[in-house]
């Protein structure tokens, strides 16, 4: 049986997966973190950005990528053109220049609902952690394991678990919404 300690543990990490989801949602402005998960087809592998190239801004908001291997330019530059981020991107040769367009309210709302689906799914996780972890310990109470007391005070202490899961993926996702409206 899980400790209520493994418990949190693993909605933890959950909580961290939709934070560094939520990093690849962009505000408007150009951050190293918006490209550097993107999956690079190269070396007969597929590999992370931030793998194979360096990625940092400038002054005009531009995202500079350059790879450490000339080799991999093409692939890297599919890869970013694939994505659907919607850069422009300009190969200057040693190095791509990635040029974010200015956000349209439009597009700004359909962020806000793929911030939304994001959310959504952690709180699915969140659910799922917990009904595995409650199953595991009925199947022990029914095995004598532990006694009907045991049962009920973990049975507390995953609800209050999910509760405050819960409330903190509601916090980053209202931090993130008022951060993507903000023109």
């Amino acid at each position: 049986m899980q400790t209520s300690a493994q418990v949190k543990q693993a909605m933890q990490q959950a909580l961290s997966l939709l934070e560094d989801d939520l990093l690849t949602l962009r505000p408007g402005r150009a951050s190293a973190d918006l490209v550097g998960t993107l999956p690079v087809s190269t070396y007969g592998s597929t590999m992370q950005l931030n793998q194979v190239a360096a990625i940092s801004s400038n002054e005009q908001g531009q995202l500079l990528v350059q790879p450490w291997d000339k080799a991999v330019m093409g692939a890297v530059e599919s890869a970013i053109r694939d994505s659907q981020l919607g850069f422009s991107v300009i190969n200057e040769g040693t190095q791509l220049r990635l040029s974010l367009p200015p956000l349209s309210q439009e597009r700004r709302q359909e962020f806000v609902k793929i911030l939304h689906q994001k959310g959504e799914a952690a709180r699915i996780r969140l659910r799922q952690i917990r009904g595995d972890a409650h199953q595991v310990a009925t199947k022990a109470k029914s095995n004598g394991e532990i006694r009907e007391d045991d049962l009920n005070r973990f049975t507390k202490d995953l609800n209050e678990l999910i509760d405050e899961f819960n409330q903190k993926v509601k916090e980053l996702v209202d931090r993130k919404e008022k951060e993507l409206l903000t023109v």
